[in-house]
C-alpha cells in the first residue's frame, strides 16, 4: 500500500514529493533533456528510478501539486519508453492507442535529493518542443492536459507525429496541444554556513622556488641595493561536483573558518585564482660584489569533507535552499621568503665570509590545527634578473682625491676579504699620477 511520505513545494505550482511502500530505488538513470535546437543532454537534477514490487521512491515528481500522490512514471514496451502517471503502485501509460497498466518493472521520475524545479510550458503542433523539455526517452517528452473532470491527463509528446498522446479514462486521447514538463535551471548558486569535517581534514605544505634574482654592486664603495620583484601565485579552489547541481554556473561562496572569505566562483570546477605579490629584495653589499636571491613560497594544500547550505537562485528571483555535503579542496600561498646567498666577488665568484640569510616577505594570518607535512619542490623559475648600483661618480674630477685608505675601508666593510685587483690597480694608477705630477 502506497503512502505519501513528504512534500517540498516549489514555485510555479509544481511540487516535488516522495511516495513510499517498502524498500528503495533499485537503479537511477538521469533523465534526458531537450535543448533549444534539438540537442539532447543529460539532466543534472532529474532521474528515472526503477521500481519493482512497490519500492520506496524518494522525491518523486508529481504531475500537479493538487494531487501529490499521482506522479510521473514511464514504462518500456517493445523497446520503446512511454510516459504516463503512477498512482497506488500502478503505472498507467498510453501505447499504440491502448492504455497499459503496469504493476512492476516501471520507473518513476524523481528529483535528485530534492534539487530540481520543474514547470509546464504550452505546446502545439506548430511548435518545436520547448527548451529543457523532460523526455521519457530522446524522442518522447512528458506532456499533460487538465481533463474536464479536473483530473490530469498524462502521457507523452511525439515531435515526429506532431501530436501528444494522453490518457483519458480508459482511452488514449490524441491532441494537437498540451502542457510539456520542462526543467527550470537556476542562474546561480549561493553556498553558506560551511562546516569542514576537521576529523577527516588533510593539510600538507610544499615549498617551491617561485623566482630567482641577482643583486649587484660593481661600485668602489658599500651600497644598499634594492630591487622590486613580482611573483605570480596560483590559488586553486574547488567545492566539488554535487549531485543535483549544474556544473559551470556562477556561485557565491562564503568559506568556513579559520579563513572566512567571500568569493565569486564557477560551480563544479577547479577555480584558478591568480594573484601577484610585489616584494622588495634588498641587501647591503660590499664593493665589487653580488648576491643570489631565491624567492621561495610555502603552498598549503587542504582537502576536507564539508556540509553547507546551498541556495539555488532562479531567473524569476525565487530561491530554494537545501543542505549539501561535498569535498572542498584549497591550495594557496601561506608564506613567501627570500633566501640570500653569501655575497661573492664579481671578478672571480669567490664567496665572502658572510653567512647566508633569510628574510620573510609575506605570511598568511590564517592557521590550521591539524598535523602537517612539509616537502620541497623545485620548479624552473623565471630567468634571474640582475639589479645593480651604477659606478659612483668620483668625489672630484681626479681619482687622486679618493685616498687609498678610503677605498680599502670600503672594500673591507662587511666583506672580510681582500680588495679586488681592479680596484687595487686604480689605486696604483692614482699614486703613479701623483708622483708624475711632482716630477
Amino acid at each position: 500500500m502506497w503512502r505519501r511520505e513528504r512534500t517540498d513545494c516549489f514555485a510555479l505550482r509544481v511540487c516535488v514529493m516522495a511516495v513510499a511502500a517498502s524498500g528503495g530505488l533499485a537503479t537511477l538513470e538521469m533523465a534526458r533533456i531537450r535543448r533549444e535546437g534539438g540537442t539532447i543532454i543529460t539532466s543534472s537534477t532529474l532521474g528515472w528510478g526503477h521500481v519493482d514490487g512497490g519500492m520506496f521512491v524518494p522525491y518523486a515528481v508529481p504531475i500537479t501539486e493538487d494531487d501529490p500522490a499521482t506522479v510521473w512514471c514511464r514504462a518500456e514496451k517493445h523497446g520503446t519508453w512511454v510516459a504516463g502517471s503512477m498512482h497506488g503502485g500502478t503505472c498507467t501509460v498510453p501505447f499504440l492507442g491502448s492504455v497499459l497498466h503496469m504493476t512492476d518493472s516501471f520507473e518513476v521520475l524523481v528529483s535528485l535529493n530534492g534539487s530540481s524545479r520543474v514547470k509546464y510550458e504550452a505546446w502545439d503542433r506548430y511548435l518545436a518542443p520547448p527548451h529543457n523539455a523532460v523526455g521519457a526517452e530522446a524522442s518522447r517528452f512528458l506532456a499533460m492536459n487538465q481533463g474536464e473532470d479536473g483530473f490530469p491527463q498524462a502521457g507523452y509528446l511525439s515531435p515526429e507525429d506532431r501530436r501528444a498522446f494522453l490518457i483519458e479514462g480508459a482511452h488514449v486521447d490524441t491532441v494537437d496541444a498540451a502542457m510539456v514538463l520542462v526543467e527550470d535551471q537556476p542562474v546561480r548558486y549561493d553556498l553558506r554556513a560551511v562546516n569542514l569535517d576537521t576529523s577527516r581534514i588533510s593539510v600538507t605544505h610544499e615549498e617551491e622556488v617561485l623566482a630567482e634574482a641577482k643583486l649587484l654592486n660593481p661600485g668602489p664603495s658599500r651600497q644598499h641595493v634594492v630591487e622590486e620583484r613580482e611573483v605570480e601565485v596560483k590559488q586553486l579552489v574547488y567545492w566539488g561536483q554535487l549531485k543535483g547541481t549544474y556544473t559551470g554556473l556562477e556561485a557565491h561562496v562564503v568559506s568556513a573558518l579559520p579563513s572566512v572569505e567571500e568569493r565569486d566562483l564557477t560551480w563544479g570546477v577547479q577555480n584558478e585564482l591568480d594573484s601577484v605579490h610585489r616584494e622588495l629584495l634588498e641587501y647591503t653589499l660590499p664593493p665589487g660584489t653580488g648576491v643570489w636571491v631565491k624567492m621561495i613560497g610555502t603552498v598549503r594544500k587542504t582537502e576536507a569533507p564539508y556540509s553547507g547550505t546551498l541556495t539555488s537562485v532562479y531567473k524569476d528571483g525565487s530561491q530554494s535552499s537545501r543542505v549539501v555535503e561535498g569535498l572542498h579542496m584549497d591550495q594557496r600561498l601561506v608564506k613567501l621568503h627570500a633566501e640570500y646567498s653569501s655575497p661573492y666577488f664579481l671578478f672571480n665568484n669567490t664567496k665572502l665570509d658572510i653567512p647566508e640569510k633569510v628574510s620573510v616577505l609575506y605570511k598568511s594570518t590564517t592557521t590550521t590545527t591539524t598535523t602537517t607535512t612539509t616537502t620541497t619542490t623545485t620548479t624552473t623559475p623565471d630567468p634571474p634578473k640582475m639589479s645593480m648600483v651604477g659606478l659612483e661618480k668620483p668625489k672630484s674630477d681626479s681619482l687622486s682625491t679618493t685616498s687609498q685608505q678610503e677605498v680599502a675601508v670600503g672594500m673591507q666593510d662587511g666583506a672580510g676579504d681582500l680588495a679586488p685587483p681592479a680596484v687595487a690597480l686604480m689605486i696604483v694608477l692614482a699614486l703613479v699620477a701623483r708622483v708624475a705630477a711632482f716630477a
